[in-house]
């Protein structure tokens, strides 16, 4: 006669400490919800100043995480069918706990060799090297939880102990959601936040081997295993980028200083994530990009002069100054969404000897909304979001309309971006002129850089004024700033064909800026 061996299971318990067991369970899957979360969003922080903040990095960091937490879901309902001991719990918490402990110490090891690669493996590798195992590990600990957890109640109600489970830790990721980007990242550095997170989850872990009634001595290893990586994980610091003189993480971005040389030659460079937005002679407060001195084709208007202007994005400050120091009577605003960028042009960008530039710290289209119907000669466009990324709402139609509306008769819409004027990597440029046309009846186009085909700095001067007759029918002196920006105007048959119109509904700027940088 055969017999069936009965389905292994928890041990009776006393009520209440079954009860116990629950709330802990629940507990832990809250706040490993909220660490899985805390820990993706500071990892973006963590790669941005090596691999850009784009759409490859997001996209890249999110897949491998999703990826990992997928199989962490298959493996946490397998080990919980084989290993009925509730110290399952602790070693799934206690090995993402030391992993993610480590995180600083092997991006400070691998980021810089990775970070020249290529716009996609770069991001992948170093996201599968950081955060592929530990995102298994806190994958797992969900499904292994629904299943003590059903235990724990005799499996009688087992629907309603993955429901609890999976709504504990939604909750979970919501608070760590919020809580990272409201809280910690304005409060603490990147580094601090995966010591803190590894910190509470080696402390679950040790909680959950309580529970099973582990011995101290059982879990000894683990817990030193932890402290040790803890230790390396905060001595762990990433080489340093030569010429620095001031480093900070902001919400928005990591900000560096460069600077090189020795006076009065001293270049200075702002640095945000991994792209130059900007510089100048930190002795003199000249431009030294050439792309910078463009907004001076305001001046070949009519109206020889500028009595006001907006800059949106800062850069490092230069061309704002620039203007305040040639038309000293001049109202020049600066909208700059991250007010930390604005006290790096106080401290090392001369703002603060210019009285007449207004920084406000806002989003340009929000900024226009508050504004009412204030009105500027000059509008420049210098607004970027990593590499050579334009921030998508800020190259709409609607946007576009925005900058008219609050343009004088006379004034002018400069814009800066990075392509090429034509060839393979002219779709951005074709689409952006096509959208401008909806807007401005004329656009000019100047390409400050190598042959047309090769990205560079693109300059868009869209007026309601006719202003080819000012740039071609006027004779200016070899060398002379005029000259040299005429010079470099972009004939309009050797422009690109028309490209889609950008809107707020359909807006595939993103996906344009990333194929570019496939090219």
């Amino acid at each position: 006669m055969s017999t069936t061996k009965p389905p292994a299971s928890i041990p009776a318990e006393p009520a209440r400490s079954t009860r116990a067991t629950r709330l802990f369970l629940g507990l832990v899957c809250f706040l490993a919800g909220a660490a899985i979360m805390v820990i993706e969003i500071s990892a973006f922080r963590l790669l941005a100043p090596y691999f850009g903040n784009t759409v490859f990095t997001s996209t890249a960091l999110i897949g491998v995480i999703l990826v990992a937490f997928s199989v962490g879901g298959y493996l946490g309902g397998w080990l919980a069918d084989r290993k009925m001991a509730l110290d399952l719990i602790g070693w799934l918490l206690a090995g993402a706990a030391v992993l993610t402990l480590f995180i600083p110490a092997l991006h400070a090891a691998f980021s810089l060799r990775l970070s020249g690669g290529g716009v996609i493996s770069g991001p992948v590798m170093i996201s599968l090297i950081l955060f592929a195992v530990p995102g298994v590990l806190l994958g797992a600990v969900s499904p292994a939880s629904v299943r003590f957890y059903s235990l724990a109640d005799k499996d009688s109600h087992i629907g309603a102990s993955a429901g609890t489970i999976s709504m504990l830790g939604s909750l979970g990721s919501f608070v760590g959601t919020f809580f990272s980007g409201f809280y910690l990242l304005p409060s603490f550095g990147v580094k601090s936040i995966f010591i803190a997170a590894g910190m509470v989850l080696l402390m679950l872990g040790a909680a959950a081997f309580v529970m099973a009634r582990n011995s101290l001595k059982q879990q000894a290893p683990i817990l030193l295993s932890g402290l040790v990586a803890g230790f390396f994980g905060w001595k762990a610091e990433p080489q340093a980028m030569k010429d620095v003189i001031y480093e900070h993480e902001s919400v928005y971005h990591h900000i560096r200083v460069l600077e090189f040389g020795v006076k009065p030659y001293r270049q200075r460079v702002l640095m945000l994530d991994s792209t130059q937005e900007g510089g100048m002679n930190a002795d003199t407060g000249e431009l030294m990009l050439p792309y910078q001195e463009y907004w001076k084709l305001a001046l070949l208007r009519e109206k020889e002069k500028v009595e006001s202007a907006l800059f949106i994005g800062a850069g490092a400050f230069g061309m704002p100054e620039n203007v305040s120091r040639d038309f000293p009577e001049a109202e020049v605003d600066v909208v700059e969404i991250d007010p930390q960028v604005i006290e790096v042009g106080r401290r090392f960008f001369r703002l603060d000897e210019h009285p007449r530039v207004k920084a406000h710290a806002s989003d340009a289209r929000r900024f226009f909304h508050g504004s009412g119907q204030k009105k500027w000669d000059l509008i420049f466009g210098d607004a970027y979001n990593g590499k050579h990324a334009i921030p998508a709402h800020l190259a709409t139609q609607e946007f576009f309309q925005q900058v008219a509306d609050h343009l004088t008769p006379e004034g002018v819409y400069i814009m800066n971006m990075i392509a090429s004027v034509n060839g393979r990597k002219s779709e951005l440029t074709a689409g952006m002129i096509t959208t401008l046309r909806n807007v401005f009846p004329h656009i000019e186009v100047f390409g400050v850089g190598g042959r047309p085909d090769e990205t560079q700095n693109v300059i868009l001067l869209c007026s309601r004024q006719e202003m080819k007759s000012r740039l071609t029918d006027r004779y200016f002196a070899p060398g002379s700033w005029q000259q040299r920006l005429t010079h470099r105007r972009v004939p309009p048959g050797q422009l690109p064909r028309p490209g889609i119109a950008f809107t707020d509904d359909l807006n595939p700027v993103d996906a344009i800026i990333a194929r570019g940088l496939l090219e």
